[in-house]
C-alpha cells in the first residue's frame, strides 16, 4: 500500500508542475500577428520619431482597456501626420492589453492611430529607435516638426482606424475565448 500513496503524490506532482507551465500563456491576452511594415505605414494616422519627456502612469480609464499610461514625446522626424514638436500618446498600462513599454529618456520610432488623441499599442509597429533601422531604410528622410502645428493633416492610409479597433477587438476575443477553451479542458 505505500507505493499507492506515493504513485499519487508524483501524478499530483506531475500535474502541478503542468499547471504551471501553462498559466504563462493562460494570463496573456496580447498575441500580435507579424505585420509589414508598409502595413504600419498605411494604417497609422502619425509616423514620427521622438524622445519620451515624461510619462504619467494610469492617466485615465477605459472600458476596453483598463487604466492608460500618457506618454509626451519630444519629436525629432516626423514623416506623415503632425507638424508639431510635441506630442502624447496613450497606450494601455497593462501589457496583457498590449500596453507599449514607453521608458523616460528613451527614443522611439511611433507609429501612432487616432485622429484627435493619438493612441499607441503593442502590435502597432512602434519600437526603440536603436531597433529601427529596417523601418527608417524604407521611410527616408523625415521632416523636422514645426512648432505650433495644428491637427493631423495626412491621414491617407489603406485602412480606416474603426476597422483596425474593429480587428484588434475581434483578435482579443478570440484570444480570450482560446484561453477559456484551455482553462476549461485543462
Amino acid at each position: 500500500m505505500s507505493s499507492r500513496p506515493s504513485a499519487a503524490l508524483a501524478s499530483l506532482a506531475l500535474m502541478g508542475m503542468s499547471l504551471l507551465l501553462l498559466l504563462p500563456d493562460c494570463a496573456s491576452a496580447c498575441s500580435c500577428m507579424g505585420v509589414p511594415i508598409q502595413r504600419y505605414i498605411s494604417s497609422s494616422d502619425a509616423v514620427f520619431s521622438g524622445e519620451v519627456v515624461d510619462l504619467q502612469k494610469g492617466t485615465s480609464v477605459s472600458r476596453m482597456f483598463g487604466s492608460s499610461d500618457t506618454v509626451t514625446l519630444r519629436v525629432s522626424e516626423v514623416w506623415k501626420g503632425t507638424d508639431q514638436g510635441t506630442l502624447e500618446v496613450s497606450t494601455p498600462s497593462q501589457g496583457s492589453a498590449c500596453g507599449y513599454a514607453f521608458e523616460e529618456g528613451q527614443e522611439y520610432l511611433v507609429y501612432a492611430y487616432g485622429k484627435q488623441d493619438l493612441k499607441v499599442d503593442a502590435c502597432g509597429g512602434t519600437t526603440h529607435l536603436s531597433k529601427a533601422d529596417e523601418d527608417l531604410a524604407l521611410l527616408g528622410n523625415g521632416e523636422k516638426p514645426k512648432d505650433g502645428g495644428d491637427d493631423l493633416t495626412d491621414t491617407s492610409g489603406g485602412v480606416s482606424v474603426r476597422a483596425m479597433v474593429g480587428i484588434a477587438g475581434l483578435a482579443m476575443v478570440a484570444s480570450f475565448l482560446i484561453v477559456v477553451r484551455l482553462v476549461r479542458t485543462g
